[in-house]
């Protein structure tokens, strides 16, 4: 009996699990997949494949680079001075060669109506690429303003308020004053130490005696200067305030390290550079413990080393007029060009005569082509000059004839104090 029951089970068992088996059958064709005695088959499926990487889209100065020659590249270095109070053919003759910028002085001002037509003019000769205009405008004894026009008091004067946020209203005023005009900078501010009291070059141009008070105050009238849309260039790196020599005229010398350096001269362009300034000027001063045989504006171990590398500066390095005493004294104007794009600097002030400012290109294409100087190297001083033009909005639209007493009514809260 129990032999036959396991028999019985045993069918009904199988019994069961054909009716299962059924029922599974038809609740899948029921769902319209295959049937269960389909024999199942092994999907064979293919790695995901990365999408095409695009091409890195090109900004417009990069573009612009691209169409430019070589001739073209070399004068957009190059700041002429300008030799009449009025556009002459000899300047557009340079316009035409594409010159990059153009600084201008007393000489080439007579009062506010002259000036607007001045400024107009050159806007009006510049070719695709507008041209930077500028001129050294930093109040106090250092001024370029028309006559008629108030002029901001030295930033000496305006750190012996005590007030950073005064500093940087003056700061704001500056750079109203140099943009009604339709200027592009005031080559300024001044970021040396008066740290030397012999040193008659900077002296009240400085914002204070030492870093901490330039730092407090010169980074100040910056930002003020560039929340005008103006282009700040905070001079004269890495440091000239503490010279006796004026540069003008001969070679100034200092002779500290380069820690000695960190904790004095160079705090102030590091804080700039960390609050955005767009260009530094480099000076003509032998720094003999950072290199013994060139100045600082032809030295690629101070520009492009200290200057860009460890310091990270990545604006234009605008050299001081490669026609000054410190300069010409051993080289050509066209020499030391060629000599300051190698060592790093991205703009070359070749402000007297316009012999100077032609040989000046000439120089830079022919040594591009030559090997002396490599393409990359001008390449990127000026891919460094057109992202600058564009950052500042720097255009050829000509400029209204400003309100000289509105203007002046400002500036009369920092000459009154």
């Amino acid at each position: 009996m129990k032999r036959k029951a396991g028999i019985i089970s045993l069918y009904a068992a199988a019994a069961l699990c054909v009716v299962m088996l059924a029922s599974c059958g038809l609740a899948d064709s029921g769902s319209g997949s295959e049937p269960s005695n389909a024999v199942p088959t092994t999907v064979q499926t293919e790695a995901p494949t990365e999408p095409p990487t695009e091409p890195p889209t090109k900004s417009e100065a990069e573009k612009k680079l691209e169409q430019m020659s070589l001739e073209e590249k070399a004068a957009q270095t190059v700041v002429t001075g300008i030799q009449s109070q009025a556009v002459d053919k000899e300047f557009k003759a340079l316009a035409e060669r594409g010159v990059g910028g153009v600084i201008l002085f007393s000489d080439n001002i007579k009062d506010s109506e002259q000036l607007v037509e001045l400024t107009n003019g050159i806007k009006a000769a510049a070719g695709d690429i507008p041209l930077l205009i500028g001129m050294d405008e930093e109040g106090g004894r250092v001024t370029r303003l028309p006559s008629g026009v108030l002029s901001m008091p030295s930033a000496y004067s305006l750190s012996e308020s005590g007030d950073p946020e005064y500093v940087n209203r003056a700061g704001k005023n500056l750079g109203e004053q140099i943009k009604s005009f339709g200027l592009s900078t005031g080559f300024s501010p001044v970021l040396d130490i008066w740290s030397n009291p012999d040193n008659e070059v900077i002296g009240d141009r400085a914002f204070g005696k030492t870093a901490d008070e330039v730092c407090a105050y010169g980074l100040e009238a910056m930002k003020g200067i560039m929340s005008q849309g103006v282009i700040a260039v905070a001079k004269h790196f890495p440091g000239h305030g503490d010279t006796e020599v004026d540069s003008h005229y001969g070679l100034p010398v200092v002779s500290k390290t380069r820690a000695e350096l960190e904790k004095t001269e160079l705090a102030p362009f590091r804080e700039a550079i960390e609050n955005g300034v767009p260009a530094i000027m480099a000076a003509h001063i032998l720094c003999s413990k950072l290199d013994p045989d060139n100045p600082a504006s032809l030295s690629k171990a101070i520009v492009t080393d200290m200057l860009k590398g460890d310091m990270g500066f990545d604006g234009v390095v605008f050299t001081d007029d490669l026609t000054m005493g410190a300069i010409s004294e051993s080289y050509t104007p066209d020499e030391a060009a060629v000599k300051a794009l190698k060592a790093g600097c991205d703009m070359l002030l070749v402000c007297f005569e316009y012999e100077n400012a032609n040989k000046t290109i000439d120089a830079v294409t022919k040594a591009v082509k030559n090997g002396t100087l490599s393409e990359e190297r001008l390449d990127d001083a000026v891919l460094r000059i057109l992202n600058m033009k564009n950052d500042y909005h720097i255009d050829s639209e000509p400029v209204k004839m400003p309100d000289v007493d509105e203007m002046n009514k400002k500036t009369a809260e920092f000459t009154k104090r």
